[in-house]
């Protein structure tokens, strides 16, 4: 309790009031932010626990990887129409290892989650956004298998 009162800000006999099995004193907001900042854990996992926070991280990262993956599709697809260059040349994509690839990927999907969080996302929206998100995988499936049909019927 005194490394956390010490890393909280929080009295240490505050926090043991707020440990006690029974008839326990509820912190406040501001206590939460500066329990959570203190531990280095967020609001929601504080509050909610694990469960609900990793739900909710793996919508979001998914969300803002499929947003970041996007742009790199289109990108490789506008030099494909255009003739610049070559897409692949030896090793390289686009001028591009696919370490390169990754990392940049990475990074802009890692900005992307923290742009949603900070907008403040909520977890209906990421909610609503995986339901459409599974609807549009299957009208996509049903627009390949009609084409590949077209051309085996052909």
């Amino acid at each position: 309790m005194a490394d956390m009162a010490e890393r909280t800000g929080i009295p240490k006999r505050t926090l043991d009031k707020y440990m006690l099995r029974s008839g326990a004193n509820r912190p406040g907001f501001d206590a939460l932010l500066a329990i959570s900042k203190g531990l280095g854990v967020s609001l929601d996992w504080l509050v909610f626990g694990s469960d609900f926070v990793s739900e909710g991280s793996e919508l979001l990262a998914a969300m803002a990887a499929e947003l970041t993956s996007q742009q790199y599709f289109e990108l490789i697809l506008h030099y494909h129409h255009s003739g610049e260059r070559p897409i692949v040349d030896g090793e390289e994509i686009l001028g591009l290892t696919p370490e390169d690839w990754a990392s940049d990927m990475g990074s802009r999907v890692g900005a992307k989650a923290k742009e949603l969080a900070a907008r403040g996302i909520t977890r209906q929206e990421l909610l609503e956004w995986h339901a459409s998100s599974k609807e549009r995988d299957v009208e996509r499936l049903r627009n390949k298998i009609d084409r590949l049909s077209a051309t085996v019927q052909s």
